[in-house]
């Protein structure tokens, strides 16, 4: 993870929330309250914390995809994704993961065009069908590192396509810390 300033802010912060909650409780004079209200202290300080480094991360690491294309390959049976993605925050980022998610179209009989339905497979061993064939794949490449603000970079993703699929939805999701 890369930290900002913003993040060292925020550490800075809850540090200090923790060191004044703990000097308040020093003027306590019961040693067992006292205790309770240092391991307060500490828990709201770290949970204050994570959740303040966890919102800024999110908010700070701004990357998307300006543009790609996809193309699928029928001699080695795989789909080309190709593209760009900028880094529109104000942050350098430190690495960024593309989620490929293909979902199968299956044209359910007698139902329309557009039916989806899960298909059983507790007799395929009778029909000698292949009983693991998914209908969803997803997989995760990594696509850029140490990506500066406002930089662009190229991507190029090979996956395979199973033969069996037929149109399936595709689905990009980009990730970022």
């Amino acid at each position: 993870m890369y930290m900002t300033v913003l993040h060292y802010i925020a550490i800075a912060f809850f540090v200090l929330v923790f060191l004044l909650l703990s000097l308040l409780a020093w003027k306590e004079e019961n040693i067992k309250t006292r205790r309770l209200m240092i391991v307060g202290a500490f828990l709201v300080s770290v949970v204050g914390g994570l959740v303040s480094v966890a919102t800024l991360e999110k908010h700070t690491k701004k990357v998307k995809i300006t543009s790609y294309t996809q193309r699928r390959n029928l001699l080695n049976e795989t789909i080309q994704f190709e593209g760009y993605i900028k880094n529109v925050g104000k942050f350098k980022v430190n690495e960024c993961k593309m989620v490929v998610k293909m979902v199968n179209k299956i044209k359910a009989r007698g139902r329309g065009k557009n039916a989806f339905f899960k298909p059983s497979a507790s007799l395929n061993w009778i029909s000698g069908k292949d009983g693991d064939k998914s209908n969803v794949i997803e997989e995760e490449f990594t696509v850029a590192r140490n990506l500066g603000a406002k930089r662009s970079k190229e991507f190029r993703i090979n996956m395979k396509y199973p033969p069996y699929m037929n149109n399936p939805n595709i689905k990009l999701n980009l990730e970022c810390h």
